[in-house]
C-alpha cells in the first residue's frame, strides 16, 4: 500500500504516519484543517469536509509520508556522511551567557545562536516551541523577539509540538527569522516551495536550527509523569522536562506555591516513562539530528556526567550559512566552542545511530504486511542496515512484527469518532 496515494492528511493520521509538525494547517488555503492533540498519539489534523476542496495540497507538503534528502554538494566529513548526513564541521560548546546556559537543556547553544541573530543580524524573530501558559501540560508555537522571550521558553519539551502551524509569523515578519525545530519540522519547510500559492518561506528564513530528537512522546506520557509524582493535572502550574543543570531534573511546580516542586531524574522521566509513549511515525524517522537544517544541536552523551556539571552542546554545522553565523556568534562572544573529533558524534548518539540502522528492516517488514509506510529518499537506509549484526537485523524485523500484531498496526484508526 503506497502512502503517497493518500488524498488528505486525515488518511495519513489514520495510518499513524503523521509527524505532528503542523505544516498542513499552514498550507491549507481553505482553512479546512484544525489540529487536535490526541492524548495517546500526538497533534493530529482534522478536516472540515464542508471547506475542503480535495486539492491534496496538505499531502504534498507532508513530511510524514515522504522526505527526500538533497544531494550533498558541499564537502562533508566523510566518516559522518553515511549515517548523519552533511556535516561540514563538528563543534562542542555552550552559551557564554550563564543564565541561558543554565536554563538550556544542554549548553544553551540554540538559544544563544538565536539571540545573536536577533541582536546582531537584524532578525525579526525566532519561531520555536514553548509551554502553553494557560495549559502547562501542552505546547504552543511562540515567536520570540528578545532575550527575555527566549529565556521564558528555554529547555526541551518532550510532548507534542507543531511549530510549522505558525509559519505565518515568519511570512508576516519585516525581516529574516530563525526557525528552530525537529528534523520532521525542518523537512516540512523544505517541501513548502512546491506550493505556488504561498509566499516562499525560504526567502524569510535567515537561519534554520535543528534539534536532536529521539521521538516526540504523546501527551499521555506527560500525564503519566504527573501521575507518578502523585499530582493531579489540575494542580500543575508548569513542568520542565530538562534544564537548570545538565541534563537537569524533570520538575513539576504546584499551583499557588513558589517552592513546592516535585522532581524525578531525566533517566526516570525519559527512560522509564516517556519513551514508551513515542508514536509509530517517530519510530520510523530517519532524521534524529536535523540533517536538513543549517545547524543542528544536541547532547554530548559520550562522556560521564559529573555532579553539578554545566551543560555543553554538540553543534553540527551543515551549511556554509550555518558556519558563517556560528563563527560570528563565537567571535562576538555569544558562544564558546571548540572543534571536536568526528568520533564524538556517534559516541554521543548511539541510540539514534542504532535506530537509523534498524529502519530499513522495520519499513520493509511493514510493507510486506501491506501497511502504508513513509518514503525516505537519499538517507542511505539500506547501507546503514547492512552495518547491523545479524542478531540485530533479526531483532528489528521480529520486533516490528510483534508491534504490528500487538498494536494492530494493520488497521487504520479514526481519532475523531
Amino acid at each position: 500500500m503506497n502512502a503517497k496515494k493518500f488524498k488528505d492528511v486525515e488518511q495519513v493520521a489514520k495510518w499513524r504516519l503523521c509527524a505532528g509538525c503542523g505544516i498542513c494547517f499552514y498550507a491549507c488555503t481553505e482553512n479546512a484543517i484544525s489540529l487536535v492533540d490526541v492524548l495517546n498519539e500526538g497533534i493530529r489534523p482534522k478536516i472540515d469536509r464542508t471547506k475542503c476542496r480535495e486539492c491534496s495540497t496538505c499531502v504534498s507538503v507532508c513530511p510524514g509520508i515522504e522526505i527526500t534528502h538533497p544531494d550533498i554538494s558541499e564537502k562533508s566529513i566523510p566518516e559522518l556522511t553515511e549515517s548523519w548526513g552533511k556535516v561540514l564541521e563538528l563543534w562542542e560548546g555552550y552559551a557564554a551567557d550563564s543564565e541561558i546556559r543554565y536554563r538550556g537543556s544542554s549548553g544553551g547553544v540554540t538559544s544563544a545562536l538565536a539571540l545573536f541573530c536577533l541582536e546582531n543580524e537584524g532578525f525579526s524573530g525566532v519561531l520555536h516551541i514553548g509551554a502553553d501558559q494557560s495549559k502547562p501540560l501542552q505546547n504552543i508555537p511562540v515567536f520570540s523577539k528578545s532575550k527575555k522571550d527566549l529565556l521564558e521558553y528555554t529547555g526541551s519539551r518532550y510532548s507534542p509540538a507543531s511549530p510549522c502551524e505558525r509559519l505565518n509569523r515568519i511570512e508576516e515578519a519585516d525581516g529574516k527569522c530563525v526557525f528552530i525545530g525537529k528534523g520532521c519540522d525542518v523537512a516540512a519547510l523544505n517541501k513548502l516551495d512546491s506550493i505556488s500559492s504561498k509566499v516562499r518561506i525560504s526567502e524569510k528564513l535567515g537561519l534554520v536550527i535543528g534539534i536532536f530528537c529521539a521521538g516526540t512522546p504523546a501527551t499521555s506520557g506527560t500525564y503519566k509523569i504527573v501521575e507518578k509524582l502523585n499530582i493531579s493535572p489540575e494542580q500543575v502550574e508548569n513542568i520542565r522536562y530538562r534544564g537548570c543543570g545538565w541534563p537537569g531534573m524533570t520538575s513539576v511546580r504546584i499551583k499557588g506555591s513558589n517552592d513546592q516542586i516535585h522532581q524525578m531524574t531525566y533517566n526516570e522521566s525519559w527512560g522509564e516513562v516517556l519513551v514508551s509513549h513515542v508514536p509509530l511515525r517517530c519510530r520510523l524517522c530517519p532524521d534524529g539530528t536535523g540533517e536538513l537544517a543549517d545547524i543542528s544541536c544536541g547532547d554530548p552523551w559520550y562522556k560521564k556526567i559529573e555532579p553539578n556539571e554545566s551543560g555543553k552542546s554538540l553543534i553540527l554545522v551543515r551549511t556554509t550559512k550555518g558556519r558563517d553565523y556560528l563563527q560570528k556568534a563565537i567571535q562576538l562572544g555569544y558562544i564558546i566552542a571548540d572543534r571536536v573529533e568526528s568520533s564524538v558524534l556517534p559516541q554521543s548518539q548511539i541510540s539514534l545511530l542504532n535506530k537509523k540502522r534498524s529502519l530499513w528492516g522495520r519499513i520493509i517488514t511493514m510493507r510486506l504486511m501491506r501497511i502504508p509506510t513513509p518514503s525516505f529518499v537519499g538517507f542511505g537506509l539500506f547501507r546503514n542496515w547492512r552495518c547491523l549484526s545479524i542478531f540485530n537485523k533479526i531483532r528489528s524485523i521480529l520486533g516490528t512484527l510483534k508491534r504490528i500484531i500487538s498494536r494492530k498496526l494493520y488497521k487504520p484508526i479514526n481519532f475523531f469518532i
